[in-house]
């Protein structure tokens, strides 16, 4: 059997994953130990991720004596690995989103989600901030007016 090579950021990506599923477990962990029982509330959650370790483990067995390729000295080519994996401004987006996720719980649901708006707009339109102010504040109006007014959503 002729074993293929591994693909740009693959080995980073399987590693990245792994720590995602530790920290979903030590949370869902949290979860459990309040109601530890099969009808609590984090089972779902702990059951999900230790799958989700279980197949990082499959993963990272299977790819053990795989060349290596690219993942040689990928530390020296990060800003390569970075454009391959994120082309474009998807990776900026991607930043903006996670700030976004922190902001939330610091600043508040209308004022990160403008923040985000406006970021956004000017990243990927940048031909008048101005409109994109207002367009973003007209855009975080409706989906207040929408969300916690006629639906009666609270947000957070």
């Amino acid at each position: 059997m002729n074993k293929r090579t591994l693909e740009k950021g693959e080995l980073g990506f399987i590693a990245v994953l792994g720590l995602f599923g530790l920290v979903c477990l030590a949370a869902s962990l949290r979860i459990f130990v309040k109601a530890p029982t099969l009808n609590g509330e984090g089972t779902i959650p702990l059951i999900t991720s230790l799958v989700l370790l279980a197949m990082t483990a499959v993963m990272l067995f299977e790819v053990r004596g795989f060349p290596r390729g690219f993942e040689k000295g990928a530390g020296r080519k990060v800003r390569e690995l970075f454009r391959f994996l994120f082309p474009g401004m998807v990776g900026v987006i991607v930043l903006y989103s996670l700030v976004y996720a922190v902001l939330l719980g610091v600043v508040g649901f209308a004022v990160s989600t403008f923040i985000f708006l406006v970021g956004a707009m000017v990243t990927l339109n940048r031909a008048n901030p101005v409109r994109s102010f207002v367009i973003s504040a007209i855009t975080l109006a409706c989906i207040i007016v929408l969300f916690q007014f006629i639906f009666k959503v609270q947000l957070p």
